[in-house]
C-alpha cells in the first residue's frame, strides 16, 4: 500500500514538474516579446537575458523529464520553477506596464485645451443652464475655433461674439453682472497671478475640455549622436491632465551632448522680460505659455539666446508632487544661515543645512520659494536644480525604484508629457546600458534686476518684470554653444 501511495506520489509529482516546466516556458516567450516590444536592451544584452533564461530552462527540463528522477530532485525543479515563473510574470507585467506608460506620455500627439465659462461673483447666473439664449463674449486664441464652439453649444445654446482685447473683458468682469465670458483657462491664470483679489470678485460657472490633435514635427536627430536641447517646462496647474494653455511658471533648458557626455542646465527665471515673436511686445517669459502654449514658450527663448531647442519635456506641480511621494520622500538642504518658513503650496518650514524626509508638498514649496532669499528668482531657479538632483539621487542609490516601480508610474500619469518619441528615449537608454558612460553636470542661472513695465498680456497696469542682464545671458549662450559644439570661430 507504501509503495503504491509512494508511486502515486512521485506519478504525481512528475506531472507536475513537467506541467511547471511547460508553463515556465510558456512565461519565458511572454517575458521575452514584451522586453523586446520595450526595446530599451541593446540585441546583445537581449540575446544574453533570453538565452540564460532558456539554457536554465534546458537544465531544469532535463532534470523534470528524467525516468529515474528522485522525489527530493522533483521537488527542488519544481520549486525552483515555481519561483521562476513567479519573477519572470512579475518582469514580464513591470515591462507591460513600462510600454504603456511610455507609449501614453511619450510623443504627445493631442492636446488639452481647458476654457472657463466666467460670470461675476453676485451675477445672478447660478448654472450653465441659466445663461442659455444669452450672449457671451470671446477671444479667438487658436486659428479655428470651431471644435471649440461646438463643445460648448452642445452644452447649452448661446450667441457667440468675439473681441480682440481678451484681458479688457476679463477686466470688465468684475464690475459688470451681466457679463459672461468664455475664455481659455491661462488668460484666467494670468489675471489670478497678476490681481490677488481677481479670483473673489469672479466665479467659474463650468468648465469645458476639449482634446485636438497635435502636429509632432520630427527633428531628424540621431540622439545618440547629435547635441540637443530639451526645455524643461513647468506649468502652474495641480490638475491630472496639462492644459495646453498654461503659466510658464518653471523654464530650464537641458543642453545635452551624447558624444561628450555632458549636460548643462541652464534656469531662466519666470519673469524674464522678453520679446514676444509675433506680437511686437514684449512680455514676462511665464505669460507666454498663455499666449501661444509651449510652442510660444520655445520660440521666445530660442529667439532671445539664438539656439534651436528641439525637445521639451512639459510637467505640472502635480508631477513633482506625486514623485516625491511616490519615492518616500527626499532630503533637502538648506544652504541659508537662517530657518524660513514658505507658503507657496504648504506650510513647510526649513532648517539649517540638511531636511530629511521632505514629502512632495514640501518639496514643491522649496523648488517654489522666492521670498526667504536675497536673490529671490535665481536662487528659485538653484533650489529647483537641487530637487531634481535629490530626486535623482534617490531613484538611482537604493532600492525604491525597484520596490516602488508601479506606484512611481502611476504617480507620473498625466503629469507630464513631451515630444520626444519613444524610439529617441529607446535609444538614449540603449546608449547608456551598452557604453555606461559618466556624465558631466554643470548648472548655470541668468539673471537681471527688477522693475515694472506693461505687458502685451496684462497692458492695463505695470507688473513686476526682470530685465535681462546681458553679462549673464552672454555667459549662458557661450556655455550652450560649448556643449553643444557650435562656438563660434572668433
Amino acid at each position: 500500500m507504501k509503495k503504491r501511495e509512494k508511486k502515486k506520489a512521485s506519478k504525481i509529482l512528475k506531472f507536475a514538474s513537467r506541467l511547471l516546466w511547460i508553463l515556465a516556458i510558456a512565461s519565458t516567450i511572454f517575458f521575452g516579446y514584451e522586453l523586446n516590444k520595450l526595446n530599451m536592451l541593446p540585441l546583445n544584452y537581449y540575446l544574453i537575458v533570453i538565452g540564460a533564461m532558456f539554457l536554465l530552462l534546458f537544465i531544469l527540463g532535463a532534470l523534470a523529464l528524467r525516468k529515474k528522477a528522485g522525489r527530493t530532485s522533483l521537488s527542488v525543479v519544481s520549486f525552483i520553477l515555481v519561483i521562476y515563473i513567479a519573477l519572470s510574470l512579475f518582469g514580464s507585467l513591470k515591462i507591460k506596464d513600462t510600454v504603456g506608460f511610455l507609449e501614453k506620455n511619450l510623443g504627445v500627439s493631442f492636446e488639452t485645451n481647458v476654457y472657463y465659462v466666467l460670470v461675476n461673483k453676485n451675477s445672478n447666473y447660478k448654472k450653465l443652464k441659466d445663461i442659455k439664449g444669452e450672449t457671451i463674449y470671446s477671444y479667438k486664441d487658436q486659428k479655428n475655433m470651431d471644435s471649440v464652439e461646438k463643445t460648448l453649444l452642445k452644452k447649452v445654446k448661446v450667441d457667440i461674439e468675439y473681441e480682440t482685447n481678451i484681458y479688457d473683458l476679463l477686466n470688465n468682469l468684475t464690475s459688470d453682472k451681466d457679463l459672461i465670458v468664455f475664455v481659455n483657462s491661462g488668460n484666467y491664470e494670468v489675471m489670478v497671478q497678476n490681481n490677488d483679489s481677481y479670483s473673489g470678485k469672479v466665479k467659474i460657472l463650468d468648465t469645458i475640455e476639449i482634446k485636438t490633435k497635435k502636429e509632432v514635427k520630427k527633428t531628424n536627430l540621431d540622439v545618440t549622436e547629435d547635441p540637443f536641447v530639451v526645455l524643461i517646462n513647468g506649468i502652474d496647474t495641480r490638475s491630472d491632465y496639462l492644459p495646453s494653455r498654461s503659466l510658464s511658471d518653471v523654464n530650464m533648458l537641458m543642453a545635452v551632448n551624447p558624444k561628450t557626455h555632458q549636460i548643462l542646465l541652464v534656469h531662466i527665471p519666470r519673469d524674464y522680460y522678453l520679446d514676444i515673436p509675433g506680437t511686437g511686445s514684449k512680455d514676462k517669459l511665464t505669460h507666454t505659455g498663455t499666449i501661444g502654449g509651449v510652442d510660444k514658450t520655445i520660440e521666445t527663448i530660442e529667439s532671445a539666446f539664438g539656439i534651436k531647442i528641439s525637445y521639451y519635456v512639459r510637467v505640472n506641480f502635480n508631477f513633482v508632487t506625486n514623485l516625491v511621494n511616490s519615492i518616500g520622500g527626499i532630503d533637502i538642504y538648506n544652504d541659508q544661515s537662517y530657518s524660513f518658513r514658505s507658503y507657496t503650496d504648504a506650510a513647510c518650514s526649513f532648517q539649517p543645512e540638511w531636511n530629511y524626509g521632505v514629502d512632495g508638498r514640501c518639496a514643491l514649496a522649496f523648488a517654489r520659494e522666492r521670498y526667504a532669499y536675497e536673490s529671490g528668482d535665481r536662487h528659485r531657479g538653484e533650489n529647483q536644480q537641487h530637487v531634481i538632483d535629490q530626486i535623482l539621487h534617490k531613484v538611482t542609490s537604493s532600492t525604491t525604484l525597484v520596490s516602488n516601480y508601479s506606484g512611481i508610474l502611476n504617480a507620473l500619469n498625466g503629469t507630464f508629457e513631451t515630444n520626444m518619441s519613444n524610439e529617441e528615449i529607446t535609444a538614449l537608454v540603449k546608449m547608456q546600458i551598452k557604453d555606461m558612460p559618466g556624465w558631466s553636470l554643470e548648472k548655470y542661472s541668468v539673471t537681471g534686476s527688477g522693475t515694472s513695465a506693461y505687458t502685451y498680456s496684462y497692458p492695463n497696469q505695470a507688473l513686476y518684470v526682470m530685465v535681462p542682464d546681458g553679462d549673464t545671458m552672454n555667459e549662458a549662450v557661450s556655455k550652450l554653444n560649448a556643449v553643444l559644439g557650435t562656438e563660434s570661430d572668433e
